[in-house]
This record gives structure tokens, C-alpha cells and sequence, in this order.
């Protein structure tokens, strides 16, 4: 029985795949992190699909009457009869289009219920130490809006004038001190209801692509992780030269 003993030549010839073991845990560490991440996108990606279906679906329902047996949830619509009353807020630090400006809460009293009414937005006067002139209708209308949560977080900051009061978020502490009906909700109008501004309004902050975008991009750096580690960490070019030298 013969037993070959590898030569000393064969054993200068195999060349050990990985080279440099630091940059392989590290890559070892990172891949899974990023492959994570764009799947996490994707998820983001699916929830804000399921909400646009959710704001389409409500949205293109008839608007209802509020009362105290409804079970209110974002983005219902809702129609209010009654009148403004002379109590308007201006929430800063929103854009349209690139331009600054505000958008107007207003109180509206319907069945001697108070509700808080976003009128929608209107741009900066010339002087931020003047607040925009605002009309509204004095006389009984009916106005057509959804519901819109408010923020839970409260921000505590707000600055008064004559002619109205501005605030920097549309928080639960204020809407506590308007002895609201709903004081978690406010009623943003349908831009299709009278005394509106301009509406625009941002329901969702990203969209589900911009998510996939996001996931896509992920994905790619791990792609770009696992070539770097090929080409910097292994010596996977030179076994593959060794290979093909061999079969030629």
C-alpha cells in the first residue's frame, strides 16, 4: 500500500482563504446589521401602505355627526354645524411648498360642543412680529373636515399677541386649556369646505417608496461589504487565477 506524501512545492502552492481575520469579524458583525435594516424598511415600507389604504378608505366615506356614541379614529370625516368663535391660533414652523408660514386653528362651537378646527395654512406676513389678518364667517355654516390626533408630547412654548396667540406645537397640554369636546383630536378641513385656506396637508411623514428606497439602499452596502471583503480581506482573486491557470 503506497501512501502519497504531499511535496513540499504542493504545500507552497495552497494559498488559505481568508487573509486578514479583523476585517472579516468585522464584515462578519456588519452584513447581518445590514441586511436587518433594509428589511426593517421594507416593513416601514408595508405599514405605510396599509395606512394610505386606511386614510383612502375613511376619507371616501360620507362625514358623520359627532356624538357621544361614536367611536372617533383618525382620519374620519366629520361635518359641523355652528360658528366660529373669536378664538384663533396660529401654529408656526409650517411649510408649503418651501414657504413659510402658519396653519390656523380656530375654535367651533356646534351644539355648544367646542372644537378646534384647523383652517389650513397661510404664509408669513412681511413682519413675524405681526400675525396675519384672519376673517372667518360670523354666521352659522356647516363645515365639512376629518379627524387628526394630537400630539401627546408637549412642547410648553407659545408666544402672545394682540389679534392671536402663537404656539409651536398643537399639544394635549393646549388643547386641555380650550375646554374642547375631544381635546385629543382637532378637525383638519376638506379643502372643499367653506372658510379653508390652504390645505396640503401632510398625512403620512414618508411615503412607502421613499422606505423602499431606504431598503434598497441597504441591501446595496451590504453587496458593497461582502466585494471589499472579498477584495481586501481574502485571497479569493488569486485562488481563483490559481484555478483557472490550472484548467487552461
Amino acid at each position: 500500500m503506497r501512501v502519497e506524501i504531499p511535496s513540499v512545492s504542493a504545500k507552497k502552492n495552497s494559498v488559505p482563504l481568508i487573509r486578514n481575520w479583523p476585517i472579516t469579524l468585522f464584515s462578519v458583525g456588519i452584513f447581518p446589521v445590514l441586511i436587518s435594516l433594509g428589511f426593517w424598511q421594507l416593513e416601514r415600507a408595508e405599514i405605510k401602505d396599509d395606512i394610505l389604504v386606511e386614510i383612502d378608505t375613511r376619507l371616501s366615506s360620507q362625514p358623520v355627526t359627532p356624538d357621544e356614541d361614536l367611536d372617533f379614529k383618525r382620519f374620519m370625516p366629520i361635518g359641523l354645524t355652528g360658528k366660529y368663535m373669536d378664538e384663533y391660533y396660529f401654529l408656526d414652523n409650517r411649510t408649503r411648498n418651501g414657504r413659510a408660514g402658519y396653519e390656523v386653528l380656530q375654535v367651533f362651537t356646534s351644539d355648544n360642543k367646542r372644537w378646534l378646527v384647523n383652517r389650513g395654512w397661510i404664509p408669513l406676513a412681511e413682519d413675524r412680529e405681526i400675525f396675519p389678518e384672519i376673517t372667518y364667517p360670523k354666521e352659522v355654516i356647516r363645515i365639512i373636515g376629518f379627524l387628526y390626533p394630537v400630539n401627546k408630547i408637549n412642547s410648553g412654548k407659545r408666544q402672545e399677541k394682540k389679534g392671536g396667540q402663537r404656539i409651536q406645537s398643537l399639544d394635549s397640554q393646549f388643547t386641555k386649556e380650550l375646554d374642547l369636546y375631544e381635546d385629543h383630536w382637532s378637525v383638519r378641513l376638506s379643502s372643499d369646505s367653506i372658510s379653508v385656506f390652504l390645505t396640503e396637508w401632510n398625512l403620512i411623514s414618508s411615503s412607502a417608496e421613499r422606505h423602499r428606497a431606504y431598503s434598497m439602499q441597504w441591501f446595496a452596502m451590504a453587496i458593497v461589504l461582502v466585494m471589499l471583503w472579498m477584495f481586501t480581506a481574502t485571497n479569493f482573486a488569486r485562488i481563483t487565477r490559481n484555478i483557472i491557470s490550472k484548467n487552461n
